[in-house]
């Protein structure tokens, strides 16, 4: 559907929330039209996620909103662009007029589909309670909610509609509430991080899907997001919000290949993963705003060196290898001194029955690779290719089904955690969610202390207050706790905690996928910075290809429980080997053409 701009559908003028006193979003306004697709972009914080749930209705009740947000009424038949069309002030609209609005003329799909749906309740009946409550003298309701599922992509609608949401994956939960959302033909659906959590060829399908969904529908759409790829491949127009104020706005080609405001630049920049020229190290907004002003990057320290290539690491010469259909594993990255060795690993989850059926679960399947002292090594993948089950065999905390694990020499499968206190100290982790990780009963300086069982007060004190430094934390922070930071600062205290016994690996399980894009790239800064400085052996996961290239020297695809493909990061990416290596790169968002 073309964009009308005869016909208006939301109005938001002068919006303004607050948290008592405080001021979140400052007076903005913007219009959206018929059939037109706006991305609203900004990091946490900016007021994007605010904006969205004032025009729906949802603020929390300790947050207040004044202004006007006015949803016109989008007439069935053309008329005349002066014929008076009638319209609904939102912020103002009673509880009895909003429900009557909400799920059927507008509708949201939220980031998470696990909070938004009920889970004591199938599937088919969430559907079924979304069209009864707007649309009561529908006749079939199963007919209509399985076809609804077939509309969203969903495999075998008519058993999907009995199970509940727990017994779905994460792209089918959030398919079922793009169906939900789109249930009665909305005028306007509004999308809150709604592929945040996915993996990139999973949200490529939603993506499409959601396209889709609302060309079919001849629906608006409002995209709320931080991820600049995401927008440029399903919106017309994007405003960027940051601090509460809209900085810029304006139509996708322009905005993102001629910004008009430097923090515009700046995210653009970081979200491209581009690196300063001098430096090599990646552009953050406050690296590119001290750029642009002439200043020196003022919240890094200068004397940093920038990340070595493994060229200049002395890495060996790493063979690019794919598994070839029906024949044996190869051994990827082979090399003669491995820091950590694997071979022929398998784990199956599930025990034979003596009665009934047995379905064991088959996480990995024979993987075998090394990684050399030194290296950056990264594993790619979907959601359940076996990633997390190989970190949890490679640390310990979990046992192979068969074959061998060897770190440094000494193979830890099999043996008693009392014999394993030399890997705890020399291996150690940094997880995706710091906030899971860290626990919020401790202060920082008890956090990261509390892996130096044998050291002194003041050993612990000075390591702590050293390592504060090094990963750019005040030395105030030290009494602090873990809710005090934000998600980029908390990121920062999971790494000091991980670098507190000095260890010779780092594992990092998606440490970055959970930040904006500015402080996604000062978190990767700091941990080329301290892999160099501690000279650690790093395993870095992620089911980011972009950031995988730039962190690590070699990368190893991985699919149904096994390695395949392996090589040189830039050759990975590049020139593919294998079909689904192709398919990963492929669906990459990326910023449309020209833009920077």
């Amino acid at each position: 559907m073309t964009v009308d701009l005869t016909h208006k559908l939301l109005s938001v003028e002068n919006l303004t929330v607050s948290a008592g006193s405080d001021q979140l979003v400052h007076g903005i306004s913007f219009e959206i039209f018929r059939g037109e697709r706006v991305g609203l972009i900004g990091e946490s914080g900016s007021g994007k996620s605010l904006t969205c749930l004032s025009i729906i209705g949802l603020l929390d009740g300790g947050l207040s909103a004044e202004g006007r947000i006015m949803f016109h009424h989008i007439p069935q038949e053309p008329v005349s662009p002066e014929a008076e069309t009638h319209a609904h002030n939102l912020l103002s609209a009673d509880e009895n007029k909003l429900s009557g609005i909400r799920g059927n003329r507008l509708s949201m799909v939220f980031q998470e589909p696990m909070t938004a749906l009920n889970p004591l309740m199938k599937v088919g009946d969430q559907l079924s309670e979304v069209i009864r409550l707007h649309r009561p003298k529908t006749k079939d309701l199963k007919a209509e909610v399985v076809q609804l599922l077939s509309s969203v992509q969903i495999p075998n609608p008519v058993h999907t509609a009995t199970v509940y949401p727990h017994q779905m994956s994460g792209g089918q939960r959030q398919r079922i509430m793009l169906a939900m959302a789109m249930a009665n033909g909305p005028d306007l659906l509004l999308a809150d991080e709604p592929t945040t959590a996915l993996d990139v060829t999973v949200q490529k399908r939603v993506l499409n899907l959601m396209a889709e969904q609302v060309e079919s529908a001849g629906s608006s759409l409002l995209f709320i997001t931080h991820d600049l790829g995401v927008v440029s491949e399903v919106c017309d127009r994007v405003i960027i919000m940051r601090h509460g104020r809209i900085v810029e706005s304006g139509p996708m080609e322009r905005v993102f290949t001629a910004p008009e405001h430097p923090y515009t630049r700046s995210l653009l920049a970081a979200s491209s993963l581009e690196t300063h020229p001098g430096t090599q190290r990646l552009v953050t907004l406050e690296s590119a705003s001290a750029d642009e002003a002439g200043t020196q990057e003022s919240f890094e320290p200068t004397s940093a060196p920038p990340p070595r290539t493994a060229t200049e690491r002395h890495q060996p010469r790493v063979e690019h290898l794919t598994m070839t259909s029906g024949g044996e594993a190869p051994v990827f990255n082979r090399v003669d001194d491995p820091v950590i060795s694997v071979r022929d690993l398998t784990r199956t989850y599930g025990k034979p029955r003596l009665f009934g059926r047995n379905n064991p679960v088959q996480a990995l399947r024979g993987v075998s690779f090394d990684v050399a002292l030194g290296q950056r090594f990264g594993i790619v993948g979907e959601s359940g290719c076996g990633k997390s089950t190989l970190l949890r065999l490679l640390t310990a905390l979990d046992e192979p089904t068969t074959g061998s694990i060897e770190v440094s020499g000494s193979s830890i499968v099999g043996r008693p955690e009392r014999q394993l206190r030399w890997l705890r100290e020399s291996m150690q982790l940094v997880f995706q969610d710091p906030m899971g990780s860290l626990d919020p009963r401790m202060n920082v300086t008890e956090i990261i202390a509390e892996p130096m069982h044998r050291a002194s007060r003041a050993e612990r004190r000075f390591r702590v207050d050293e390592l504060l430094e090094q990963v750019g934390l005040p030395a105030g922070s030290a009494e602090k706790y873990p809710h005090e930071f934000s998600g980029g600062q908390r990121q920062r205290i999971a790494i000091a905690r991980a670098l507190v016994t000095r260890p010779k690996i780092l594992i990092a399980d998606e440490a970055v996928s959970a930040l904006d894009v500015s402080v996604r790239a000062q978190v990767l800064n700091l941990l080329d910075d301290l892999v160099d400085e501690y000279q650690l052996t790093l395993v870095f996961v992620s089911h980011d290809l972009n950031v995988v290239r730039h962190t690590c020297d070699v990368v190893a695809v991985m699919n149904g429980g096994r390695v395949i493909e392996c090589g040189p990061a830039d050759a990975v990416m590049e020139s593919p080997h294998h079909p689904y290596t192709a398919e990963l790169v492929a669906a990459i968002p990326r910023l449309r053409e020209g833009a920077s």
